[in-house]
């Protein structure tokens, strides 16, 4: 479903466009909004008027209050079934209670996106999919996912997509390439998640005409300055894949993909029991986007593809990337003294 389209299947709700629109919004971003963000997305004073809107949601069920600190105001969490439902959504986690970290996070992620001019946004695993699958002609293989493993060998493993669920969108005019932008939230000072993400994401940046990785912080947390040097050595090829480094090489690596692949052509009358036992340990370490990424160039490529890996080298990218950061105007202490770190 479009956003427009999501908007109208929520028509019943007889609310207003803005109103509804702002409903969309929260329930595919974060699930979890404030009175200011309404606000801002309606470009209303704050007032009488705003309280009297969320109010509303919660009187009619759509929405609960939540109060994290006394002196300050209110948190609402959009938790309807029938909002999710009618929205494509009904087993989204948005709908679900979580921990005050988490709830920080989600409403920082919330704050990023209305702050944001785009000409489209992609906030659901489906969405993103589809996005990259229709417009790009990227396989699943070389997007962002968990490989979720089964105990019998030979049952193809269970995958899931771009489980970080930071937002992308789009922005730029023709005729120039639509620029992709990759919204990366963090709230504490190691800069390892980020080069993981950046290498999870390696499969998209090598295949985009244009894209951006916009990095997304409270105010005074990290020095931006560590990131922006992490992400100098990814798009140079100063720095390794964390994923094969920690794995000690290549030779595991290649072991894994022949074995996995006569797995998969259900030749397993030619591994011994040992061979099962190896593969059942591996295949629970090498896991993630980066791997299933690999897998799928190495039956194309061979075990060129792995030689890629196992020396410092630059990620091949078919167009340079930015690194755009942003520090969020607003603190979230009410959630703690860490806020979003879970």
């Amino acid at each position: 479903m479009t956003f427009d389209e999501r908007v109208q299947a929520l028509s019943y709700l007889d609310l207003t466009p803005r109103q509804t629109s702002f409903l969309v919004t929260v329930a595919l971003h974060s699930g979890f909004c404030l009175r200011r963000q309404f606000a801002v997305f309606a470009d209303v004073e704050y007032g009488k008027n705003v309280r009297n809107f969320m109010d509303r949601l919660v009187l009619r069920g759509l929405a609960r209050s939540l109060t994290f600190d006394v002196n300050r105001g209110l948190v609402y969490h959009v938790h309807a079934r029938e909002i999710y439902g009618a929205i494509g959504q009904e087993d989204n986690r948005n709908r679900r209670a979580t921990s005050p970290a988490l709830v920080a996070r989600k409403l920082m992620l919330l704050d990023f996106v209305l702050s944001q001019s785009a000409d489209e946004w992609f906030a659901t695993e489906q969405d993103k999919v589809a996005l990259f699958g229709s417009r790009y002609r990227i396989a699943p293989a070389h997007m962002p996912r968990r490989i979720y493993v089964a105990k019998d060998v030979r049952t193809q493993p269970a995958a899931r997509h771009f489980i970080d669920k930071f937002p992308i969108f789009l922005t730029g005019q023709p005729p120039a390439p639509s620029i992709v932008h990759f919204a990366c939230l963090v709230t504490e000072p190691n800069v390892q998640s980020f080069t993981r993400f950046l290498w999870d994401h390696r499969g998209l940046f090598t295949r985009l005409p244009a894209w951006a990785v916009d990095l997304i912080c409270p105010p005074a947390t990290v020095d931006l300055r560590a990131f922006t040097s992490a992400f100098e050595a990814f798009v140079t090829g100063a720095s390794r894949p964390p994923a094969i480094t920690a794995t000690g090489g290549g030779d595991d690596v290649r072991w894994y993909f022949r074995t996995r692949r006569a797995v998969e052509a259900n030749d397993v009358n030619s591994l011994s029991v040992k061979d099962i036992d190896r593969f059942h340990r591996t295949r629970r370490h090498f896991v993630g986007a980066l791997f299933e990424s690999l897998y799928a160039e190495w039956l194309s490529d061979g075990d060129d593809a792995i030689a890629r890996f196992v020396r410092p080298h630059s990620p091949q990218l078919k167009a340079a990337g930015r690194l755009i950061t942003h520090e969020l105007p607003f603190t979230y202490s009410q959630f703690g003294k860490l806020p979003g770190v879970a």
